[in-house]
């Protein structure tokens, strides 16, 4: 039999005691070194915002995300187009079919927006307007440096002989006025070379146009653009002419606006009165209701327009 070893229990007890000093001093080192971390971590956080740095960067992004926007901005379109409210359509409109005896006595509704009764909806799908068509709009300029409206253009002219089926002179709309004066501008869309021209006092195309328009950044202004036609019926599209950090822009326009102001069409349509000023029917609602008149109830006072005579 071993005699028991009688300093096994005190040497256990000082390893024990020495491993347990060990992990303790070395969870120390740990916590201390996990508290100068967290300490210099957050001296320097608060220093960052002490000293502004963070907000720094905030501000810096921020304006870079404004360069980018006005970036973004000239290098798009230097004008915004929207819907206008100087152009109320034309006074009389015209059908290459002859429509005798199809709408006499039908009320002309001017509120809906269905498009198989008499309305202006109606007369904008199914009709043609006489002599002339324009449109009415706004042109807010975007760019830093000053954009010039220097006219128009045509563009997928395609013309051929004037309708003589029938003739229609709807309700009056009235004018509701104008808190400032948009630029008027024409064209002869049949002429042999269409070019931007100005009114003159008889309302039809005169001089050339040769003014530029300056807007600068913010500014707005109205524009109020009639085709005309003297011949032919035609049916084409039509730029702005608009200049801006030395380039130029054919920025399109709508002929026909849908509710809420967003663009309908890009096709405009226009016919020319026949040489001979007869049609095979003849229609009149200038009181709401669409009634058949006799031929010379509508007097040539001008060789584009009639004038009807009660």
């Amino acid at each position: 039999m071993v005699p028991p070893d009688l300093d096994r229990f005190p040497r256990e007890a000082n390893d024990i005691s020495r491993a347990g000093n060990q992990i303790s001093k070395k969870t120390l080192r740990v916590t201390l070194w996990v508290g100068v971390a967290s300490a210099f971590f957050g001296a320097a956080a608060f220093g960052a915002s002490a000293f502004g740095l963070i907000p720094s960067f905030e501000t810096n992004n921020r304006e870079k995300d404004e360069v980018r926007k006005e970036e973004a901005i000239e290098n798009g379109p230097p004008v915004t187009i929207s819907a206008g409210g100087s152009y109320y359509g034309p006074g009389i409109w015209v059908s290459e079919e002859d429509r005798t005896g199809q709408y006499h006595g039908v009320p002309f509704d001017q509120e809906t927006l269905e498009t198989d009764r008499p309305s202006w909806v109606w007369l904008e799908k199914h009709w043609v307007p006489l002599h002339l068509t324009g449109v009415s709009i706004n042109v807010l300029s975007e760019h830093k440096k000053t954009t010039l409206v220097q006219g128009v253009e045509i563009s997928n002219l395609a013309c051929a002989k004037p309708f003589d089926g029938t003739l229609l002179q709807p309700p009056g709309i009235g004018d509701g006025g104008e808190e400032a004066i948009p630029v008027d501008m024409a064209l002869n869309v049949d002429a042999a070379r269409p070019v931007t021209r100005e009114l003159n006092e008889s309302g039809e195309p005169g001089r050339p146009f040769t003014k530029q328009i300056a807007l600068e950044q913010g500014d707005q202004r109205g524009f109020v653009i009639k085709f005309f036609a003297r011949t032919k019926s035609c049916t084409f599209n039509a730029h702005l002419i608009v200049s801006s950090n030395g380039k130029a822009y054919r920025l399109k326009l709508p002929a026909t606006w849908k509710q809420g102001g967003k663009p309908d069409s890009y096709t405009f349509r226009v016919s020319a009165a026949p040489s001979s000023h007869t049609y095979r029917s003849t229609y009149y609602a200038g009181g709401g209701t669409v009634l058949e008149v006799p031929q010379d109830r509508f007097q040539w006072v001008t060789p584009n327009q009639p004038t009807y005579i009660p």
